[in-house]
């Protein structure tokens, strides 16, 4: 079995049951922007992010963006939607993950990742012990690269989906 499968899968942040993480003890969640939070191609976060940061937050999470976008496009995200995070993070290094956890004064096991790539946003929220969540991808005009981890991601997890639960 691969190793780096994601604890659950959803459709969308936005339609994801977040009283499931709440009753798993989660206490923060760290959110790539590119194709999780926004389309991979949006400058900045629009009506829909900013309401799902704001209800996030008075559910009582802490929250806070991971994202390997450059530190420059992170900050524009930050700065509008009133969190920190961290920009070219390296994921799936651990580094960036234990920085979101001390910023959001946690241990690794309360907090979650939600991203939409398996190979860094979940492989590297398994190795720091995070709670990961798999969303799909909300726009496919990406990059070359990303469309080509794409055909193994879609394999592993077609292969695995029946063990992996929905949120």
């Amino acid at each position: 079995m691969y190793r780096y499968l994601p604890d659950f899968i959803t459709k969308s942040v936005f339609e994801m049951d977040l009283q499931i993480l709440i009753d798993m003890g989660v206490k923060g969640i760290a959110v790539d922007i590119d194709n999780t939070l926004v389309p991979m191609n949006i400058r900045t976060p629009g009506h829909e992010a900013i309401e799902w940061i704001e209800k996030v937050k008075s559910m009582g999470f802490k929250v806070c963006i991971l994202s390997n976008a450059r530190k420059h496009r992170a900050k524009i995200f930050m700065d509008k939607l009133g969190i920190h995070g961290i920009g070219f993070a390296n994921k799936p290094g651990r580094k960036g993950y234990d920085k979101a956890a001390a910023y959001m004064e946690l241990d690794n096991k309360e907090c979650a990742i939600l991203g939409d790539q398996l190979f860094t946003d979940i492989k590297g929220g398994v190795k720091s012990g995070f709670v990961t969540v798999l969303t799909e991808y909300l726009d496919g005009n990406e990059i070359l690269y990303v469309k080509f981890k794409r055909l193994f991601e879609k394999r592993l997890i077609k292969k695995y989906e029946g063990g992996i639960k929905k949120i």
